[in-house]
């Protein structure tokens, strides 16, 4: 499958945190030509095993977590209208107008109302709008909506993904499923590979909330080493240039961070430039707010790298990230798990 239309399939597949479910018959689909096995986890995540097929390989965990932000549905209203929390961090300023499905016992879609211009008063215009102050018109009426709708309905963006250009892509929950789709394409270039590493990738649940999925995975899986595939901002043309640290189509962004392994960190840069793969590389003084921190402590302590894709327009229904970066960042991991599996870390 192309690169483009396994990242379209990945990324258009609901799945709002705590509802990761939804997306495990496309993740298995997509997993089902490069992994020998496949099973879920009760904590919403999904664990992909390719053995190397020598005995006593260490074990190598690819992680990137399934869920995307989301809604869901705190009150159904007069007129057919429904109230919802946010699942994940969700930047209110461009949701009005918006389209969403929401997944009761038939999907069916809704509008997030908006207020017109020529009603805003000069005060309106100066406050963000909260998610707590906006409804959800859906058509239906209030007991039509009762039998399809309940509190705690899951609610997700209504978004295709679509190619911009020949090298940039836009849609929903490219993060993190964009990583999902480095992993695939990393498997892919590895399929006929000699490893010293069993490969084992998590696609794990509930990183936007409350990082339920990674931690439990891990230590189902306890690997040797973990590489973390996330993503990350990127400078944008009202970026300061004293702030502009990462470029999108420049590479995969590695993170030195105190909560990595230093080692394993390094042995990836060294990696990188030594293939001549585009990467870049930054400085986190602690925490990542990434699945690496979680993954780091689990059972004795994992030696953990980070790195990531950047974006543009993160947590939104539009998010940007470049094809090239995907090709880039799987390439730079496939060449990690060729050196892995005769040491220590």
């Amino acid at each position: 499958m192309e690169l483009f239309e396994r990242a379209k399939k990945f990324t258009e597949a609901p799945g709002v945190s705590g509802f990761e479910e939804m997306a495990f018959d496309t993740v298995k689909e997509l997993c089902e030509d490069f992994f020998t096995e496949i099973k879920t986890t009760s904590t919403g995540s999904v664990i992909a095993y390719r053995p190397c097929g020598k005995p006593n390989a260490k074990k190598l965990l690819l992680d990137a977590h399934l869920d995307e932000i989301g809604m869901v549905v705190t009150k159904i209203c007069d007129g057919g209208f429904l109230k919802v929390t946010n699942c994940g961090g969700i930047d209110t300023r461009v949701l009005s107008a918006g389209e969403v499905y929401i997944y009761g016992k038939k999907t069916i879609t809704g509008v997030i109302c908006s207020k017109p211009p020529h009603l805003t008063t000069d005060e309106d215009r100066k406050k963000k709008i909260l998610l707590k102050d906006m409804a959800i018109d859906t058509g239906y009426t209030k007991e039509e909506l009762e039998e399809i709708v309940s509190v705690g309905t899951p609610v997700g963006f209504k978004v295709k993904t679509e190619r911009l250009g020949k090298d940039f892509a836009t849609g929903k929950s490219f993060d993190d499923r964009i990583c999902g789709t480095v992993i695939l394409r990393a498997i892919e270039l590895l399929k006929d590979k000699e490893l010293n590493v069993d490969i084992y990738a998590l696609f794990s649940g509930g990183e936007e909330t409350n990082y339920v999925g990674s931690r439990p995975g891990a230590f189902i899986v306890d690997p040797d080493y973990a590489v973390v595939i996330d993503v990350c901002n990127c400078a944008i043309p009202e970026t300061p240039k004293f702030r502009q640290t990462n470029f999108i189509n420049k590479g995969g962004v590695i993170s030195y961070s105190s909560t990595t392994s230093r080692k394993l960190t390094q042995k990836l840069i060294d990696t990188a430039k030594e293939n001549g793969i585009p990467h870049q590389v930054i400085a986190e003084a602690g925490y990542t707010g990434t699945n690496a921190t979680m993954i780091q402590i689990a059972r004795a302590g994992i030696p953990t790298v980070l790195i990531s894709i950047p974006l543009k327009n993160m947590h939104t229904p539009a998010e940007i990230g470049s094809l090239k970066d995907v090709e880039n960042t799987a390439l730079a991991v496939a060449a990690l798990a060729e050196r892995l599996g005769g040491e220590d870390l």
